[in-house]
């Protein structure tokens, strides 16, 4: 049986969909789950094992039917009991009432109205009663793959194997190796333990080719704290986006952000996201700014040269604080004790930006850090999830898209790239619309092994 093995750091703790934290347990999690949704290798949300949907006229009640005939591992068949008790332990969905309509169908009753929710039904179907009676890493499960085997030394976990339920897949097998760190991870490459892992430093290993792709999920920007008197000035603000050549700071770090709402189907095209005027230059007297960024060489190499551009375009002095990363979210985050910050934020597919955006989540644990507040954009992002036709919540969130543009509240950079080291034995990996580190695996289905002598 062809096999393909990935080397992970650290340790898996749950592959319950209802219990994976971190991204390796939630990439298994995906791989061996289904969803009610699921969203493509475009990024479009579709079925997965929905069958139909209906959405009341108030948008607050939402009925939907299972695929007939679907099955968990164990042979049994997926009904509604599952649903209801997945939606009882998933924590996106609490404040979710669920009815049983009968033994394929749910009512999902919203305490308000919440476009995005079908969103949320893209998280994986659990079998009733599997956190009570399954083994976290080895659960009943329902997706393209299964696990067959977890291997132990003692209490450590040194590989948990998967195997795909189509017995004519080209690799039917997927190994995932376990490794203390990042050393360890490289030996294993080079020792032809695996054939496959995620770097977070270039790495130059015979027999292995870098596949870098974006995680779209994530973009990194500066943060003006709108709380502080000298970074209430929209001016100011648009003149210091003006003189950074974003494209070239960012080219080896990622692809450029295209706002607030990037690189998705709500994007509004017509606006410019990048400011850049190489030609725009004025000197602003008795300016000193703090640039906050997480102490890690990439985000300190980044914000040196934000500074030597806003100084030498702008003739601000810039004083560059650096935070240990597992401390900024205590030290900076929570209390918003910065005056601009390169900072990192997850995003999801569905167009609403609510609790990064609205005046409503200035404070933490909100996400708008930069306290931002403008009647226009709240407004949008207001109506933008309150309602389900898509071609009108185009208009509210361009509105909310062309506020942005004009007051800058923060300076999109870059969604950041992932290293990914491939045999270059695999091949069939293509392009792909990749949120998350688990969409790596989305066009799994094509890669396959080259044949050689």
């Amino acid at each position: 049986m062809n096999q393909y093995s990935e080397g992970i750091v650290g340790q898996p703790r749950s592959f319950f969909p209802s219990q994976a934290q971190t991204q390796n347990d939630k990439t298994i999690s995906r791989l061996i789950y289904r969803g009610l949704f699921k969203y493509d290798i475009y990024g479009t949300l579709v079925p997965d094992l929905a069958d139909t949907w209906e959405i009341s006229s108030d948008g607050i009640t939402y009925t939907i039917k299972l695929k007939d005939n679907q099955y968990w591992s164990d042979g049994t068949k997926i009904t509604s009991d599952d649903l209801i008790y997945s939606a009882f332990k998933i924590q996106n969905l609490s404040g979710v009432a669920t009815d049983k309509v009968d033994s394929l169908t749910v009512r999902y009753t919203l305490p308000n109205k919440f476009s995005p929710f079908l969103s949320l039904l893209t998280v994986g179907v659990m079998k009733s009663n599997s956190e009570e009676n399954d083994t976290p890493l080895q659960p009943i499960s329902s997706g393209p793959f299964r696990i067959v085997r977890v291997q132990k030394s003692g209490p450590v976990v040194s590989s948990v194997t998967l195997v795909h339920n189509n017995s004519a897949e080209n690799i039917r097998r997927l190994n995932f190796r376990y490794y203390a760190n990042q050393d360890e991870l490289t030996t294993a490459a080079k020792l032809g333990e695996i054939e496959g892992f995620i770097s977070t430093k270039k790495e130059d290993l015979a027999n292995f080719s870098e596949r870098r792709f974006p995680l779209e999920g994530v973009y990194y920007a500066l943060f003006f704290n709108l709380r502080n008197p000298k970074l209430k000035d929209q001016l100011l603000r648009q003149k210091l986006q003006k003189v950074l050549p974003l494209h070239d700071l960012t080219i080896d770090l990622g692809i450029p952000v295209e706002g607030a709402i990037s690189r998705s189907i709500f994007t509004d095209k017509a606006l410019n996201f990048d400011a850049y005027d190489k030609l725009f230059s004025e000197q602003i007297p008795d300016l000193t700014v703090t640039l906050t960024v997480p102490d890690i060489p990439e985000h300190v190499s980044l914000a040196n040269q934000i500074k030597m551009f806003w100084k030498d375009k702008l003739g601000i002095n810039v004083l560059i604080n650096k935070v240990d990363p597992s401390k900024i979210n205590d030290q900076v985050i929570k209390s918003r004790n910065f005056e601009v910050l390169l900072y990192g934020q997850e995003v999801s597919l569905d167009p609403d930006r609510y609790i990064n955006w609205h005046s409503t989540q200035a404070d933490y644990p909100g996400l708008n850090l930069s306290a931002f507040s403008q009647v226009r954009a709240d407004r949008a992002l207001e109506e933008g999830r309150n309602e389900i036709d898509n071609d009108k919540r185009v208009v509210h969130y361009n509105e909310f898209q062309k506020v942005m543009v004009d007051q800058v509240p923060a300076i999109f950079l870059y969604h950041p790239y992932i290293k990914y080291y491939v045999s270059k034995y695999i091949d069939g990996i293509g392009e792909k619309y990749t949120s998350t580190l688990a969409d790596r695996f989305l066009d799994f289905d094509n890669w396959h092994r080259i044949k050689t002598n």
